[in-house]
């Protein structure tokens, strides 16, 4: 295609120069155009010469690549054989292992699901603060990818036995405990069993995820502190402790349980108002029973006494009859029934305010509870049902502020009951007495 453009634009050329050229340039341009063309041949002759070279090349890369691809599909059918081969023989193998297994198979599977039931409880275990690492092995045993051999069955039966031992030890050891505040310290930790740990009179609780003791924020009762100082300072006998068989569970919630104080303040201001009331009642039933002993007592010795005693009841109205001489008989009778009624009145005085005190409280406790109940549906309404913790401090309200008021009405009524009773028996003998020594004087 080149050389059939070249020969073209010779030709224009030849063309266009012979119409104004002379002859010897005319020869001249053909030979010139004979030489061009002469090159151009080479040139051509060349490219197809190399064109025919590299083809030859390929075709040998393609033979060699073919020939290649024929001995890797041999291997491969070679390889998809043996596999095949080998599938059937682990078929074979395993179904051999599955019929000379037998009942292995349910004791491995009884053996894992032991290891994992132990990896739980020794996880959480008071022993594992001192002792770490011990349950990898269990997890491994459990996970199942390998048949448990008799070395494991034995490590897993002694680590359940010392698990066992350790439940009946009273053992020291030195562990990180967290503070309450979050600080971290290093302390001497005794720890009763699996039950229960205890660092300078201080009760503890084990965090498994942690695998740290931490100290609870809220401590038993003081007997139950007083308890683990003993056994921290023990060197020997036996000493009482108070341990937790749920392994710190039961005493982590009786902690959280609110004590009196807290339950207190969970009444309000209703709840105070109680307690104030009844301590009150509880003042005037005091007064008023130690003011009818003392009463009581002077009435008794009135009774022996001959001389009349201005601090006894008695002694007051037998001052009266022993004055009878200066007023007639009529008078005589009233100013004793005037001075018999006064003693009635000191005698109940301060018992009405009781039993008001008394019927007071409940109400004041039936407020609380519809206060509480209505601060409940408050939060009901804002938050819904979801949590029951928004709802518990005015349920807490309304059982706290009723309880108090039973509590407080319940003695009030009983002691009123009680003061009422003797100030009657009182006034009954004052009464007969009375009576008696009017008709002593109109006798005389």
């Amino acid at each position: 295609m080149n050389l059939q453009k070249v020969l073209l634009s010779l030709f224009v050329l030849l063309a266009a120069a012979t119409a104004w050229a002379s002859p010897q340039d005319i020869d001249a341009l053909v030979e010139a155009v004979r030489q061009e063309a002469l090159r151009e041949a080479g040139h051509d002759q060349e490219r197809i010469e190399r064109f025919l070279d590299a083809n030859q090349e390929q075709r040998e890369l393609l033979a060699n690549a073919n020939a290649e691809l024929a001995v890797e599909n041999r291997r491969a059918d070679a390889l998809r054989a043996n596999y095949e081969a080998n599938e059937e023989t682990l078929t074979r193998y395993a179904e051999e292992l599955r019929e000379r297994a037998g009942d292995l198979n349910d004791l491995f599977a009884i053996v894992r699901q032991t290891a994992l039931n132990a990896d739980s409880s020794l996880a959480t275990s008071l022993v594992a603060a001192e002792s770490e690492g011990r349950s990898s092995f269990l997890k491994d045993l459990g996970k199942g990818e390998r048949p448990p051999s008799i070395d494991d069955i034995k490590t897993l039966w002694t680590m359940v036995l010392g698990e066992v031992a350790e439940s009946g030890k009273v053992v020291r050891f030195q562990a990180p405990v967290i503070k309450p505040t979050g600080e971290e310290s290093v302390q001497q930790v005794t720890r009763a069993g699996v039950f229960t740990s205890v660092s300078n009179g201080a009760f503890l609780r084990y965090l498994p995820d942690a695998g740290k003791l931490v100290e609870l924020s809220k401590q038993p009762a003081a007997r139950f502190q007083n308890m683990a100082r003993n056994l921290e300072s023990a060197t020997g006998g036996v000493h009482a402790m108070a341990l937790d068989p749920s392994k710190g569970a039961i005493l982590s919630l009786m902690v959280q349980s609110p004590d009196l104080k807290e339950r207190l303040q969970q009444g309000g201001g209703i709840g105070y108002l109680i307690l104030i009331l009844g301590a009150i009642g509880l003042l005037l039933v005091i007064q008023r029973g130690v003011a009818l002993l003392l009463a009581r007592r002077n009435f008794e010795a009135q009774e022996k006494a001959q001389e009349p005693n201005s601090k006894s009841p008695l002694g007051r109205l037998s001052a009266i009859a022993a004055d009878a001489a200066a007023h007639t008989s009529g008078t005589t009778g009233l100013r004793m029934d005037e001075q018999l009624a006064e003693e009635s009145s000191m005698l109940n005085r301060g018992l009405p305010t009781v039993a008001v005190l008394a019927a007071v409280s409940p109400l004041l406790g039936l407020l609380g509870t519809v206060t509480g109940m209505i601060e409940t549906f408050q939060s009901i309404t804002l938050f819904g049902t979801g949590d029951p913790k928004l709802m518990s401090g005015g349920i807490s309200q309304a059982l706290i502020t009723t309880q108090l008021g039973l509590a407080v009405a319940i003695p009030l009524v009983l002691f009123h009951s009680l003061l009422v009773g003797r100030a009657n028996r009182i006034i009954e003998k004052l009464g007969k007495y009375s009576s008696d020594l009017l008709a002593k004087y109109e006798l005389a």
